[in-house]
């Protein structure tokens, strides 16, 4: 008997995250919807994937703020994932935008959503709408979330205090849908430049904790918990493709979970 065949839902499949998770499951062999505002990406909207903009994805276009964009959508998948957050509020994608390709600026409506973007709306509320939104849909199994570590000091708490609203949503419904919640550290990736010398940063930073006595100095501040690995973008994605096709993984997985499981072959 052949494996079944699974349908993979991912909200924020234009986005860094969302890209690779889109690409491991389709070297799967599955079928794979990706929801955004845009619908299928653009030089203006996702530089980086224009060029896989036929590969297979149906692109979906709709509000994850708003069930009926999306929801018909939803019917036969097996999975959901939610990869949408922002790091730092309004001004994140300005300052991440500089390691993209595309020299176009930003137009007014695009400003003014940039300007309206928090960590509510962005972490939290788009996933909780979505999960509802699937725990109606007989059929769907998994509700992958993209959470994250607490590792950035200094970082509004806000970042992480809505992200964990999320997780005990996901694990008190546990029972209509098997959460899989990733919390990685910082990721980095060839497809966005400016993460690459912040990686290094964070390696080197690593090597002084854990092998210096710097680390010692250290281990009681706000720094200690930056004293984490960076995780590569296609491991994470290989992780969450990973964790939804093994039915005995569940629950929350941390930096150490996610590159085991990630590097499997």
């Amino acid at each position: 008997m052949s494996a079944p065949v699974h349908r993979l839902f991912v909200v924020g499949g234009t986005g860094f995250i969302g890209q690779a998770i889109c690409h491991s499951a389709l070297a799967r062999g599955w079928e794979v919807l990706s929801l955004s505002r845009h619908g299928a990406p653009t030089r203006s909207t996702s530089p980086s994937s224009v060029s896989t903009a036929n590969t297979g994805i149906q692109w979906i276009k709709g509000d994850a703020l708003k069930p009926e964009t999306f929801q018909e959508h939803l019917v036969g998948c097996t999975a959901v994932v939610h990869s949408v957050g922002v790091l730092m509020e309004n001004s994140y994608k300005k300052f991440i935008n500089m390691g993209g390709s595309s020299s176009n600026p930003p137009t007014a409506h695009q400003q003014e959503q940039q300007q309206t973007i928090t960590y509510e709306m962005a972490n939290r509320d788009t996933a909780l709408s979505v999960a509802r939104a699937a725990r109606e849909v007989p059929g769907v199994e998994a509700f992958a979330y993209i959470s994250a570590s607490d590792v950035l000091p200094f970082l509004d708490s806000r970042y992480i205090s809505t992200k964990r609203q999320v997780e005990n949503d996901l694990i008190e419904h546990s029972d209509r849908m098997r959460p899989i919640i990733l919390r990685p550290g910082f990721i980095y990736s060839q497809a966005r430049p400016i993460t690459i010398p912040i990686a290094a940063g964070v390696r080197a930073f690593n090597a002084v904790f854990h092998r210096t006595p710097v680390g010692c100095l250290l281990k009681n501040t706000p720094l200690a918990k930056a004293a984490s690995p960076a995780l590569c973008r296609e491991v994470v994605a290989s992780a969450v493709v990973s964790a939804i096709g093994n039915k005995h993984i569940s629950g929350i997985l941390g930096i150490e979970d996610i590159e085991r499981i990630g590097n499997r072959v």
